[in-house]
């Protein structure tokens, strides 16, 4: 099978001054020839399995959606009407290799900015309902057709539905509307709203960007602060006077203790390894698992010796940053980081930009005594796999 490849009419440079994150926009036969990477049958059968996350959500009269989680059995598939329904399976890219392999459509964007790769086969008329995303999602067409509708951009939760766990809005005023086929593809930033609808029987594959929460990074950053603390750091009032009335406080007393802790807020270079960390977290840990036995130097080396080749496990995340300050270069894989000089820039750069590692496409890494030991470890924690 020829790998996949965008249009060559599609402008890199113009998509991400003029839409990424600011707005929509349809770019029609974005990836060439494109089919299918899986069935709908097959996607039925993943959200059978207990471990994969999946919904069905059904139109059961105009205007209302009815959501069921899986696991489902065969019956639930056997038993659903011809149309008005839809089944989505999140991170197909986790399973099926073939899904994964769109990911390299865009990397022309950070890959540890990918999320994962959803796919929904919606039966004609099928759809989730008028909504909005949080992240950035490249909508897909596979076989069938679907039309989407667009509209502005929310602000706020308050113009959602309530009691609904769909988070369907409450109004919908469509601003844009497209059609679209196999190989189309529809670029929605963060909070636009959006509603698909099947025209026919297919599939759809959106590939979304995680984009973590000032919350989430309040919280995650703060954690990492807190375990740092040395607990003879507490508050201290060594200048209160006797002016003070019984249970007043004085905000002049609270200088040092907000100085101390906007100090430690205001740590960037802790915060961005902190970061770095958080945004390699694989989605599904449980999926990286490491040998049963690990291997020592001498015993990678004599696996590499019989040709094998190396590939990244599908739930591992790969992420890196170059510290000029202190000319070193930041590995993030699966949450750890490790530090490497920065001549070891293109080695990394390497490493985190393919999946695949033989023994003649990976000879630079494997040259390199501290390359080769990092790939060592990497696949004894399970992050690398050996090709079979």
């Amino acid at each position: 099978m020829k790998p996949l490849q965008l249009s060559p009419t599609f402008n890199v440079d113009d998509f991400l001054k003029q839409n990424w994150q600011k707005k929509p926009v349809l770019l029609p036969k974005l990836v060439q020839n494109f089919r299918d990477a899986i069935s709908a049958e097959e996607l039925a059968g993943l959200a059978c399995e207990e471990f994969i996350e999946s919904r069905l959500i059904s139109e059961f009269k105009p205007g209302e959606w009815l959501l069921k989680n899986g696991p489902f059995e065969e019956s639930d598939f056997t038993s659903l009407p011809e149309s008005n329904w839809t089944l989505l399976v999140q991170a197909v890219d986790q399973w099926v290799e073939t899904v994964a392999d769109i990911k390299a459509l865009f990397d022309f964007l950070p890959s540890w900015r990918i999320d994962d790769i959803m796919i929904s086969f919606a039966a004609q008329g099928g759809g989730v309902g008028p909504h909005y995303d949080y992240y950035d999602v490249f909508l897909l067409q596979g076989s069938g057709k679907r039309h989407w509708q667009v509209g502005e951009r929310w602000a706020s939760t308050e113009s959602q539905r309530p009691n609904t766990e769909l988070n369907l809005l409450q109004e919908f005023e469509p601003k844009m509307e497209f059609t679209l086929s196999a190989g189309d593809a529809l670029y929605i930033p963060p909070r636009f709203s959006h509603w698909g609808t099947a025209t026919s029987d297919g599939l759809c594959y959106s590939i979304g960007f995680r984009a973590p929460s000032l919350a989430e990074m309040i919280e995650g950053f703060s954690d990492l602060i807190i375990k740092e603390q040395n607990p003879v750091n507490r508050y201290e009032d060594s200048s209160v006077t006797s002016h003070l009335r019984s249970g007043e406080i004085e905000p002049q007393l609270l200088d040092k203790s907000f100085q101390q802790l906007s100090e430690r807020l205001a740590d960037k270079s802790k915060f961005i390894t902190w970061f770095g960390c958080h945004v390699s977290q694989p989605k599904y840990p449980e999926l990286i698992q490491g040998l049963d036995q690990t291997l020592s130097s001498e015993e990678f080396a004599v696996l590499l010796g019989e040709g094998v080749s190396l590939f990244k496990n599908p739930s591992s995340r790969f992420a890196f940053l170059e510290s000029g300050d202190e000319a070193k270069v930041l590995l993030f894989v699966d949450g750890a980081m490790v530090a490497f000089p920065v001549v070891q820039l293109s080695n990394i750069t390497s490493l985190c930009q393919h999946s695949h590692f033989s023994a003649e496409s990976s000879a630079s890494l494997l040259t390199d005594p501290g390359m080769a030991e990092l790939l060592r470890q990497l696949l004894n924690q399970g992050s690398l796999l050996v090709s079979e």
